[in-house]
């Protein structure tokens, strides 16, 4: 199920009903998760704000009396406001919050499914799961619009990134220790041409950044800017994993 391509932007989950969390228990900054509890306001929600990941509560009821109460947990009318193709979180994938006394099969609009009550731990481990798996991607959709959707030119990329990248930064940073200041330039130049060409803006911003420090001999900044693409490659090469995983799914 493809995702919608972001870069730079939160990860931001929509939790429906009533979850009685502490939040101070959760690795995710508070801003992240936005709290909704009726019909009505998770609808306005759904329709203005666009998220990354949606916990509905099967048993959030509509106010529309004309909804049969036995078609509720089977085709919840949430989800097809949710699902509107023309809506903005129609990609977005929907986590199923069903009660004890439910029946453990959920209906299949749904991507995973939770028992409540919710603790703190399941909670953090779903919005990992769901994160790693939006920005593995994320990463793949925007290299395959370099790639016109050709798999196997987008897997040949990626495992020419996953080779180069890390080499490439352990050398940058061999040469600035060394002083070397002149290779640590040339190398970066190397890694973001290799950014610009599959659209990695969140690694060609920063590669950008040290290679100019480099040329205008800017040496208080060079630490700075290194740890920035160092941190931003980072975060490509560590979801080396889940994007070969994904790859063949989009």
């Amino acid at each position: 199920m493809p995702l919608k391509i972001k870069q730079h932007e939160q990860f931001m989950v929509l939790m429906t009903g009533v979850i009685d969390i502490n939040h101070s228990s959760l690795q995710h900054r508070r801003q992240n998760i936005i709290e909704a509890h009726n019909y009505n306001d998770i609808l306005k929600l759904i329709v203005t704000t666009q998220f990354d990941l949606i916990l509905l509560d099967l048993s959030t009821n509509s106010p529309d009396t004309s909804v049969p109460e036995q078609s509720r947990h089977f085709c919840h009318p949430l989800v097809a406001r949710i699902k509107d193709p023309v809506g903005i979180n129609n990609k977005t994938p929907i986590i199923a919050i069903r009660h004890p006394t439910e029946d453990a099969q959920y209906p299949m609009e749904f991507d995973d499914s939770l028992v409540s009550p919710i603790t703190a731990e399941q909670l953090n481990e779903i919005i990992d799961l769901w994160q790693t798996k939006a920005s593995a991607l994320n990463y793949i959709q925007i290299i395959q619009l370099k790639t016109k959707n050709n798999h196997r030119l987008t897997l040949t990329l990626f495992e020419k990134l996953f080779e180069e990248f890390p080499r490439q930064i352990i050398d940058i940073e061999d040469a600035l220790e060394n002083k070397q200041y002149d290779l640590a330039q040339a190398i970066t130049h190397k890694l973001n041409g290799s950014a610009s060409f599959c659209g990695l803006t969140d690694i060609q911003q920063p590669a950008n950044a040290l290679e100019s420090c480099l040329i205008k001999n800017d040496y208080a900044a060079i630490d700075r800017q290194f740890l920035m693409l160092q941190q931003h490659t980072l975060n490509l090469t560590n979801h080396q994993e889940s994007i070969l995983a994904n790859l063949g799914k989009c």
